[in-house]
């Protein structure tokens, strides 16, 4: 913390270019001289293409409340443009492989139930790295007889505590968790009961692959918009929200007469699904993941057969193309055995009260006096700046955001669409990658510096009044005091003026979610922290309801009928080992969090630079050997994309045919 407080590349003062962008070339001048020239050119760039032609965009360099809020207030305020960061790190795969199945973007168990877990088994996440507040509940699980298995490329720090390692192919997670139900199938070990009644796997399909409506059907008096089960009992279709569906058929071709007296032959979801599903056997799946068939089975039973058994899965199993394959065969594999909605199991990915915090906050906060601007995809920023789609866009301010090494296409950027922006500043600590190209470059606090600012996490339900440690270093400010400074300049102030104090108490007090409005404040203030009240263990759909179109979780998504993929399935990766770029460049390379550092964080701190004084290109034994690479070696690393020059870090734990590098 004290070396990267003072870190002599730390920002303390405004910077205003004076050179050419990315010259490097600054002046030193006063708050009051960089906010006066901001607002008035801001002004007169609202004045000349309108106010969304001003435009701001924020990343997760800041967890705290006013920071994450910052940019989408000041936007709403001066009815400007906020370029949203969702899918901008890759993040929403996971929401898509949860969405068309749960009902939800995500879901997680509070991890500090993980002691009670009987088995773990871990995708694309490496805690022992990258979770240290989370990864002593896993060795308390441990302790506690839970078996855990770990599924990555690399034989990371929390592999090296598994009892089983599965080093697969890069990409090929679904074609692995899709073997595994394929094996807990055949061995019977199907909670068809709760499959029964809780998915929609006996729905009948119509041979053009939609589910059969209930309104469909001749004599169909009730529950036009149920879907339709054939109940054993009764031998023909009913409702599937009828007492008689608890018996519903899982297999079986069915005929239903239509309202028009035509006849339609149906098959249920479930025989569908398996009929897709049975390819994958273990000797398939060896194939497809480069792993012991052995090894599928033996996974698949240790899954089924313990309980409670729950699913952890990491941001690194989403971040390829099709990643929400995998998180919904996850899903489907969890669903398959009872595992949702049970305590201590579960697919658990990110939950808790940080993102009920943000996404609840009261409308009067995000926006202000009522006033609202525009939003727009921040993955198509560059498109919409370099060709004025669908409006002219001349300024922008990033805040909390590293984006010349967490945005794709930074180079692009630079090219195409910042010769279209008039004005462009960046809030920041340090001299960043896109900072470097800014108008203006503003010092921001860190942390350790901000006071009285709503912190949650996105593991627990807690939440932090976050204190200053110590004050702000040179002239840093909040983007709270920022963005306050500029709305007052341009007439809008007013709805800035809270104090800190003020504004944390008023967000509690008018927040949209319960759970926070009901905070008392009182002990807040005194204790620095609370227990949101929610029911414990904290259980994701304890009842069993499912806020899907059925009610139920839906293993058969029929939204995704015009992208084939209603059932479950695996695809190959763009540009895998397999496909035909394979034959000009043979390796993969994945990126990983490492341990001394988040995201692009830390990396030039005296210290950590001891430690990881350059990135290391891990590349396994074999791979090297036939090079002629040795360990220490500067190597050069290319694609049709660009290239870099990293020393290699001969590594056994590494899939051959796999290159990785520490992300950031």
């Amino acid at each position: 913390a004290v070396q990267r407080l003072h870190h002599p590349d730390r920002l303390t003062h405004p910077l205003r270019r004076v050179g050419a962008r990315g010259e490097g070339r600054w002046e030193r001048v006063s708050w009051d001289e960089a906010l006066d020239d901001i607002a008035a050119r801001l002004g007169r760039i609202a004045a000349e293409h309108g106010p969304a032609a001003n435009a701001w965009m924020t990343m997760t360099g800041n967890y705290g409340f006013k920071s994450m809020t910052a940019s989408p207030r000041i936007a709403n305020s001066l009815q400007g443009t906020l370029f949203t960061n969702h899918g901008m790190m890759g993040d929403l795969a996971a929401m898509m492989g949860y969405l068309p199945s749960l009902g939800v973007p995500t879901v997680a168990n509070e991890h500090s139930d993980l002691p009670h877990a009987r088995y773990v088994l871990v995708l694309g996440r490496n805690p022992a790295d990258t979770a240290h507040s989370e990864m002593h509940y896993l060795f308390d699980a441990l302790e506690n007889g839970a078996k855990l298995c770990a599924v990555d490329p690399r034989f990371s720090r929390t592999a090296a505590k598994a009892d089983e390692w599965v080093g697969l192919r890069p990409g090929t997670d679904a074609a692995f968790v899709i073997g595994l139900l394929n094996v807990v199938i055949e061995a019977g070990l199907v909670a068809e009961d709760y499959v029964r009644r809780h998915t929609n796997a006996p729905f009948l399909v119509r041979p053009d692959g939609r589910l059969l409506r209930w309104c469909e059907l001749a004599g169909a008096a009730s529950d036009p918009d149920a879907f339709v089960v054939w109940s054993a009992g009764r031998d023909g279709p009913v409702p599937h929200s009828d007492a008689a569906a608890a018996d519903a058929s899982l297999t079986g071709a069915r005929t239903v007469r239509l309202a028009d007296g035509a006849t339609l032959a149906c098959r249920t979801a479930w025989d569908l699904m398996r009929e897709v599903w049975a390819p994958y056997t273990p000797e398939h799946v060896a194939f497809l993941c480069e792993i012991p068939a052995e090894q599928v089975r033996r996974v698949a039973l240790d899954y089924a057969t313990t309980s409670p058994a729950w699913i952890w899965l990491g941001a690194g199993l989403q971040r390829y193309h099709h990643g929400h394959l995998a998180h919904r065969a996850a899903i489907t594999l969890a669903a398959l055995t009872g595992n949702i909605g049970k305590p201590y199991a579960g697919v658990n990915c990110i939950d808790g009260a940080l993102f009920q915090l943000w996404y609840f906050a009261p409308e009067e906060w995000l926006a202000p006096g009522g006033r609202t601007g525009t939003r727009l995809p921040g993955t198509r920023m560059l498109e919409t700046i370099a060709n004025g789609d669908p409006y002219p866009v001349r300024s922008l301010w990033l805040q909390a955001y590293g984006f010349g090494t967490q945005a794709p296409n930074f180079d692009r950027f630079v090219r195409e669409a910042l010769p279209k922006l008039d004005l462009f500043v960046v809030t920041e600590q340090v001299m960043t990658g896109a900072a470097e190209y800014a108008d203006y470059v503003l010092p921001c606090v860190s942390y350790f510096e901000d006071d009285e600012e709503l912190v949650a996490g996105a593991t627990d339900w807690y939440l932090q009044l976050r204190r200053r440690a110590v004050p702000p270093v040179g002239e840093s400010r909040n983007d709270y005091e920022i963005f306050g400074a500029i709305a007052a300049r341009l007439g809008q102030g007013e709805s800035w003026s809270m104090g800190a104090r003020d504004v944390w108490r008023f967000v509690l007090q008018q927040h949209r979610n319960p759970l926070f409005a009901s905070v008392d404040t009182a002990t807040l203030e005194r204790d620095g922290v609370v227990a949101l009240p929610i029911e414990r263990p904290h259980t994701p759909f304890r009842d069993l309801r499912f806020p899907t179109p059925s009610g139920r979780i839906e293993l058969y998504t029929e939204q995704l009928l015009p992208y084939g993929e209603q059932v479950l399935l695996f695809r190959e990766q763009l540009e895998s080992a397999r496909s035909p770029k394979a034959a000009r460049f043979p390796f993969t390379l994945m990126s990983h969090k490492h341990v001394h550092t988040a995201h692009s964080q830390h990396t030039g701190l005296p210290w950590i630079r001891e430690l990881l004084p350059e990135p290391r290109l891990e590349i396994a034994p074999g791979d090297a050997a036939s090079r002629g690479i040795a360990d220490g070696d500067w190597v050069r690393v290319w694609n049709d994309r660009g290239r870099m020059v990293v020393r290699a870090l001969v590594n056994p734990g590494i899939k051959p045919g796999t290159l990785a590098i520490p992300q950031g």
